[in-house]
């Protein structure tokens, strides 16, 4: 019988504060995770124990520490970019839950006996920014992405629906306020104000009631589903997902691989990815078409059969459901059959999301195209874009300032050359460039080997200085 070899869990934020994202970019202010949030991921992190860290139970991943934190068996990422706070700390929070405090006895060599009692488990979260990988926000920065937003609410139907629901929202203007645009187009932020409000405002609560509350709800659905999702896999209306894909990709990969430790994958998201993923999963109404609730997760578990299996919760308590994946009979699928069905769509490298965005500037794309010598979008796939992992805006800097050595140094050579000095070198790559942000956690590994080795002779020594 096929055993648990590895769970991968990506879970949205507990519950927050009130914040606001543009209708036209997505683009979105900060915000702060709550009590309420915190205990609801607390409470995840909880379930998700007893689960697959719990000895008694059949879920149990086989060959994982259940009591003290591995780095080599756990790894954690967060989206730092949007929501940002919130999400990060969410992560924190479900880690809590999953490793709680234990006690520790050590002796010393000079036998003082040192211990700790709820000594809490400190893990390591790695956040990914989105303005250096698109992996968790593919949606920012993506021109073709704004473009077919725009062309959403040119539709016929959108403006048919719109013409439904904005009577309702003016309805509401006594709960929203003189500032808030009560139409279609601001249907996200007004639903959000509407929650946030009925979960921590005892005076417009009583306003706002149950049915508005969920009519609210509903027209934020159809927005956000409108926004991203699309019945064609390859639309850069899925791109959320489609971005979404690498790390998942990646996770699952590695839980299966029996060599690597790996044992749990955490990815903590916002709402989107969902979104998307489940219209690219094939899971029906009202997975792929409604906004899911603070704290819902989505979990795969990998087996030792090399077979995976997804369940679900929407909200932060009730039991974890079964879903077939991509119209399957069965709940389980071959991991082999569903990467073979998903890799067509997955933006694994900078290239790809570049030229799914069709974006020139944003996250490297500029770098890239210069790299690969086109001068806009169609760019070739390069080593330097291998990986998931994108060219951050210091590595672009630096990769610039290679480039304009090397213009130097042909200058230079062309000199030497007209002087009658000259020199010959061989060819060598310049070395890896790894980035890590301010806490220390892994963002980037890129190669700038063909910027280097379009140049031979004195370019070569002088890019080498610039690296040492």
């Amino acid at each position: 019988m096929a055993t648990v070899s590895g769970v991968l869990v990506f879970a949205r934020h507990g519950d927050r504060q009130g914040f606001y994202q543009s209708p036209t970019t997505y683009s979105a202010t900060k915000t702060n995770l709550t009590v309420a949030g915190y205990v609801q991921e607390y409470n995840l992190g909880t379930d998700l124990r007893n689960a697959y860290l719990n000895a008694s139970s059949p879920s149990l991943i086989q060959g994982i520490n259940t009591t003290v934190s591995q780095n080599a068996q756990l790894s954690a990422a967060a989206d730092a970019g949007g929501e940002s706070g919130p999400i990060l700390e969410s992560a924190a929070a479900l880690l809590q839950g999953l490793y709680p405090p234990y006690s520790e006895t050590i002796t010393l060599a000079n036998g003082n006996v040192v211990s700790w009692d709820n000594r809490a488990q400190l893990i390591p979260i790695e956040t990914v920014e989105a303005d250096q990988s698109p992996d968790f926000e593919g949606w920012t920065d993506c021109s073709s992405f704004e473009d077919r937003l725009a062309d959403f609410y040119a539709s016929d139907d959108f403006k048919k629906q719109a013409a439904i629901a904005n009577p309702f929202f003016a309805s509401l203007k006594g709960v929203l306020g003189p500032n808030r645009p009560a139409k279609l187009e601001n249907a996200w932020n007004i639903f959000d104000f509407l929650n946030v409000e009925s979960i921590h405002n005892t005076t417009l609560a009583p306003q706002i009631g149950a049915q508005n509350l969920s009519l609210a709800k509903y027209w934020a659905d159809y927005h956000e589903a409108g926004s991203f999702t699309d019945t064609d896999k390859t639309n850069v209306g899925n791109v959320a997902g489609q971005a979404f894909l690498a790390p998942v990709l990646d996770s699952l990969h590695r839980l299966d691989n029996a060599t690597d430790p790996l044992k749990f994958s955490l990815l903590q998201i916002s709402y989107k990815p969902f979104l998307s993923l489940f219209k690219m999963f094939d899971l029906g109404a009202p997975l792929s078409t409604s906004v899911v609730d603070y704290a819902s997760a989505a979990v795969f578990e990998v087996y030792s059969d090399h077979s995976i299996r997804m369940l679900f919760r929407n909200g932060s308590s009730g039991p974890f459901e079964p879903y077939a994946l991509l119209g399957s009979d069965s709940m389980t699928m071959p991991l082999s059959d569903f990467n073979k069905a998903m890799q067509p769509y997955n933006l694994d490298t900078l290239s790809k999301w570049c030229n799914q965005c069709s974006e020139t500037e944003a996250k490297g794309c500029a770098t890239l195209a210069a790299l690969n010598g086109t001068g806009g979008a169609g760019y070739a796939s390069v080593t330097s874009t291998e990986g998931r992992h994108a060219v951050s805006p210091v590595v672009a800097g630096v990769i610039g300032a290679f480039v304009a050595l090397a213009v130097a140094a042909a200058l230079l050579a062309l000199w030497l050359l007209a002087g009658g000095l000259v020199k010959k070198h061989r060819g060598a790559n310049a070395a890896p460039i790894h980035r890590r942000d301010a806490k220390g956690q892994h963002e980037l590994q890129d190669r700038a080997s063909n910027a280097s080795t379009r140049q031979e002779g004195s370019h070569t020594d002088l890019v080498k200085q610039a690296s040492a």
